[in-house]
């Protein structure tokens, strides 16, 4: 009675504090959207295309780069939550420093603002990407593998009730206060909720230890040459990473998409809320159905979605300037960004054997960091070079390129493991 008392505390608990803090976390990033806050502060701040394109993806960059290190530590811990907790909060504290530093940079110097700016924004990334495999462990072990993608897209759809009214919040701030210091009140909003969210997650969370014994951790060199061996057995696993990396590949003009909006269509740096609530339209719908498709039908289905979705919003963008097409392709950018979101762990949780959730996770992070890197550059290349028409046309083609993957050559970890039991009862 006991256990199964403490199994209900640990599934309910964690159920709805991934849900509470996910819809915090999430309205927080509204009014710090790497898609449309980010490149406005750095263009406003005097930064080139290529910081432009750059700026936004330090977070996934920094958030990918260190998970395979720290699941290796991960691994070890018989209670993941205390770890989780003390990365999630220096994580967020940051956002308070980023306020703070706006206010008291003088306007005089905005490089200074701008190099500071993006150090925080990046070692936020990191100390988040470091505590991700404890997450991801937390919840694969108390959440049921059926129960993921609806926990997902409603936390989703709950952030995106509220980021519609973190869009307007954030047009009004943009409007009301000067600048820098109405993007200093921008990161004042998102480190408030994210306070919110850590605060919840911190005491609704019940984590029962694990079964298993503690043992030292390997070597680091020997706990790197097992990555190998991973990916050579585990060909479905290998064959989802390349088709990650072109679906990342896709995102190459999503970074110049609020920029290339506002400037061919004349529009104030206001607008950019406008557009985060378009993009947060999208989101809550696709909410509506991401969760339901991808538990009864499996992940790569929304995956799918998120290429033809993010490939739509590059092509809005190379039709003629018209205000409705560009709340289109936001609205598609939405889309893509929410049914990728709900999908990309769980989809890993599918693919790894238990115990080492955690370690596919960071192989995944890892791997595709590079890519991560190498997009934005890409983009300002491409934009320095060509015209921000060329950059929409690559996004289109490598999303097509991913649509074509996924479609054909890269299986759902549940239909792996539906041949593989209908081959054993052959036997």
């Amino acid at each position: 009675m006991n256990g199964s008392f403490g199994k209900f505390r640990v599934q309910s608990g964690t159920y709805y504090a991934v849900l509470l803090d996910g819809t915090f976390f999430f309205t927080a990033m509204a009014f710090a959207a790497p898609a449309t806050v980010i490149p406005a502060f750095a263009k406003e701040l005097g930064a080139s295309p290529w910081v432009i394109g750059l700026a936004p993806t330090l977070y996934n960059l920094g958030w990918m780069l260190p998970q395979l290190f720290s699941a290796r530590y991960v691994q070890q811990l018989n209670r993941r939550k205390p770890y989780f907790l003390t990365m999630a909060g220096a994580q967020r504290l940051l956002y308070l420093v980023i306020a703070v530093l706006i206010w008291i940079v003088p306007t005089g110097r905005p490089r200074w603002l701008l190099t500071s700016f993006l150090a925080c924004y990046l070692l936020s990334s990191i100390l988040d990407g470091v505590g991700t495999p404890a997450w991801m462990e937390l919840v694969a072990s108390s959440i049921p593998e059926r129960k993921r993608g609806t926990l997902f897209a409603a936390r989703t759809f709950l952030s995106c009730i509220c980021g519609l009214a973190a869009g307007w919040l954030t047009s009004l701030t943009l409007n009301h206060f000067p600048f820098p210091d109405n993007f200093g009140f921008l990161f004042l909003w998102a480190f408030l909720l994210l306070a919110a969210g850590w605060t919840t997650f911190s005491c609704l969370t019940y984590e029962l230890p694990a079964e298993k014994e503690r043992r030292p951790p390997a070597d680091l060199s020997e706990y790197l040459r097992q990555i190998p061996g991973i990916l050579k057995l585990n060909h479905h696993f290998r064959r989802y990473i390349v088709g990650v990396m072109a679906l990342l590949m896709g995102q190459v003009g999503l970074a110049f998409l609020s920029v290339h909006q506002l400037q061919r269509l004349s529009l104030p740096a206001s607008y950019v809320g406008y557009f985060t609530i378009s993009m947060t339209a999208g989101q809550m719908l696709a909410s509506l159905f991401a969760g339901r498709l991808a538990d009864a039908r499996g992940h790569k289905t929304n995956i799918l979605l998120s290429c033809a979705a993010m490939g739509s919003a590059a092509l809005f963008s190379l039709l003629p300037p018209r205000l409705a097409l560009a709340v289109l392709s936001f609205a598609c950018a939405g889309i893509s960004n929410t049914t990728y979101s709900v999908s990309r762990l769980p989809i890993v949780m599918e693919f790894a054997p238990e115990g080492f959730r955690s370690v596919y996770a960071g192989i995944v992070n890892t791997l595709l960091a590079p890519i991560v890197a190498l997009t934005p550059i890409l983009g300002g290349w491409l934009v320095d070079t060509f015209g921000y028409e060329s950059v929409f046309s690559a996004t289109l083609l490598f999303n097509a390129a991913a649509v074509a993957l996924f479609a054909v050559w890269i299986k759902d970890p549940r239909e792996i493991k539906a041949s593989v039991t209908t081959f054993s009862e052959t036997l």
